[in-house]
């Protein structure tokens, strides 16, 4: 400490330039030690934290976990949200061993989970709506088969939506293939495109995948004005491509995530 405030140094010489992970750890480690002010009375109340592990890597995200369990344990109320699924996984594995967490009552449970979705309406406007957590999050240790289920829904889904409700889809569907092809060809890192490549599918439907997979699944991507907004209007038919690449590499392992997300092989249901 120095005067009345803090002056950060690293080898004995001060610090002039932060990363954005140190900047995020150093107001989150804050924060927790706030929660000890005298004046807050922890017992009895309230505290959020929203996506407190952004621009963190994997080390510093568990230690933040650490950290925030310790500091928070004893508060009345506690809401934590998060887009990071790596840390969704060590809160829900901290809730699942809370004391009275196997209460037959949902309700009177000490910890629950839930899923914050973005709707978007015709008008251009977006609403928040909070739901139940999806079951294959709360049962699997991965995202994976959740990722399968939402693009198997949205490959399958007639009724008709406006274009904006497709600008989030090619991302899941990317984390999708990256996750089938890391498994699939272990030995190969990097770009999607040679992993891609590798497999024994249709050209033209392949490039059509990582057309739009690299146009609209990286942040900012979307605001670029010479995106064609055609491109992204074939979102469901490029999904669709999408599974039957995966049915086509490994067909016992495609049946097996329909089974697991209770859906009838393609050609029980008429594929479109």
């Amino acid at each position: 400490m120095k005067g009345t405030g803090y002056a950060l140094t690293r080898s004995g010489q001060y610090v002039t330039h932060l990363s954005d992970g140190e900047r995020t750890a150093i107001a989150f480690l804050y924060f927790l030690k706030s929660l000890q002010d005298r004046a807050f009375d922890l017992k009895n109340g309230i505290v959020v934290i929203d996506d407190p592990v952004s621009s963190l890597d994997d080390n510093a995200l568990f230690s933040a976990f650490g950290y925030m369990k310790d500091r928070t344990k004893e508060a009345g109320q506690l809401f934590i949200l998060t887009h990071s699924f790596s840390f969704f996984r060590l809160v829900k594995n901290w809730f699942h061993h809370l004391p009275g967490q196997r209460k037959k009552k949902v309700e009177d449970r000490p910890g629950r989970l839930f899923l914050l979705r973005t709707r978007r309406h015709a008008d251009g406007s977006r609403t928040s709506e909070l739901g139940h957590l999806d079951p294959l999050l709360e049962e699997y240790e991965s995202e994976y088969q959740y990722l399968f289920k939402r693009v198997h829904e949205e490959a399958h889904r007639n009724d008709v939506v406006q274009l904006e409700h497709h600008y989030g889809l090619p991302n899941v569907a990317r984390r999708l293939i990256e996750a089938f092809l890391a498994f699939r060809f272990p030995e190969m890192s990097g770009d999607l495109g040679p992993r891609l490549e590798r497999v024994d599918f249709d050209s033209a439907k392949k490039t059509r995948i990582l057309r739009l997979l690299n146009t609209y699944s990286h942040a900012g991507a979307i605001a670029d004005p010479g995106h064609d907004l055609s491109l992204l209007a074939e979102t469901q038919p490029v999904l669709r491509d999408t599974l039957e690449m995966m049915m086509a590499v490994d067909r016992e392992h495609y049946d097996g995530l329909l089974k697991l997300v209770a859906i009838q092989p393609i050609e029980e249901q008429g594929e479109p």
